[in-house]
């Protein structure tokens, strides 16, 4: 299950980590937009559900985490998954209202600066999930927007960021030349 597969995928490219994201697997925005923080930091990004899987439990003991991020709020990592985790070891919360803001707050607590971000829909994930290894690969973090506008929380970040490029993933389908 995706669980597994996560802690699989955490097995198979980490020996240890001093820390871990922690998302749903029931949903992606916050795990994606956490991606290139992750690749950056050396961390790995493992799944939840209403509980922590014994799985997920167990990766994060294996590769010696001292501290967990939650990525999003309450209705994405419930405050008894949160809770349970921060029983096991040091569990920060990074989230905003939404997904957008989320994305935004993950940018606001991971990248202090950044010449190039990336962006993608904040409602289908394929574009953003194939935009991940680019945006590692260049430091770049990706930000949420809708499909005619660019959410308040994404545009404040970019303002802060100030980037000389900005990448669109997907086309004008997915988000519209505007």
């Amino acid at each position: 299950d995706r669980y597994r597969t996560a802690s699989a995928i955490s097995e198979a490219a980490f020996a240890s980590s001093d820390g871990a994201y922690v998302a749903t697997g029931l949903n992606f925005p916050d795990a994606l937009a956490a991606g290139p923080a992750a690749a950056l930091n050396r961390r790995p990004v493992l799944l939840v559900n209403d509980a922590v899987p014994a799985t997920t439990r167990d990766e994060l003991k294996r590769i010696g985490s001292s501290a967990a991020t939650v990525l999003g709020g309450p209705s994405a990592v419930s405050d008894s998954v949160f809770a349970s985790l921060n029983t096991t070891l040091p569990t920060t919360r990074v989230a905003g209202s939404d997904r957008y803001s989320t994305a935004a707050a993950i940018v606001q607590a991971e990248v202090p600066s950044a010449d190039t971000v990336y962006g993608a829909t904040g409602l289908n994930f394929p574009d953003a999930l194939a935009g991940v290894p680019a945006a590692s690969s260049e430091a770049a973090p990706i930000l949420l927007v809708e499909r005619n506008a660019i959410p308040g929380s994404t545009a404040a970040q970019l303002s802060r960021l100030k980037p000389a490029t900005i990448k669109i993933l997907g086309g004008e389908a997915v988000i519209t030349a505007d």
